[in-house]
């Protein structure tokens, strides 16, 4: 089972979001990496800034009950570092009455999240996939960023999916 999970991280410059991915058995190393390289490649407003990535793979021993063997086992761990966007996601702000929003911040978002999915489309030729309320994160000045490109794929020319 793939698990994400998303902490924040602070840093000499200031906070950073640290994306964990783990998984019970084995992280696809393809697929991960083609991830990070769509995020390396990608450089707009509307777009979550994508600060870098670690690898690590450690083995471990597992010793089978009953038994003096082992099972050995690699364990492998995934780190994406992006940038901190501090108001969440579009999600709190559809699902709260309470929080309306002006209609000029309404279209600033609705614009935004166009021109981000304009870029990666024409410009990079990535197809998100899974946009949603909760993958659109809006910052200080409510500027949305697109975000959670673990289901993106490249177009056909790219013969390349994830």
């Amino acid at each position: 089972m793939l698990t994400r999970e998303v902490k924040q991280g602070v840093v000499r410059n200031g906070n950073v979001a640290v994306k964990r991915i783990r998984n019970s058995h084995s992280i696809n190393e393809t697929l991960f990496y083609r991830e990070v390289d769509s995020l390396l490649n990608i450089k707009h407003k509307n777009v979550v800034r994508f600060l870098g990535f670690c690898a690590s793979t450690d083995q471990i021993a597992i010793q089978i009950a009953g038994s003096k063997r082992h099972i050995y086992a690699e364990v492998r761990e995934r780190l994406l570092c992006f940038e901190y966007i501090s108001n969440g996601s579009l999600q709190k702000y559809v699902t709260d009455e309470l929080r309306g929003l002006e209609w000029n911040t309404r279209y600033g978002i609705i614009r935004g999240i166009c021109e981000g999915l304009h870029h990666l489309h024409t410009e990079k030729h990535i197809y998100h996939m899974d946009l949603k309320p909760g993958n659109i994160l809006l910052d200080n000045d409510m500027v949305p960023k697109i975000t959670d490109f673990g289901l993106s794929r490249l177009d056909e020319k790219s013969k390349t999916m994830s």
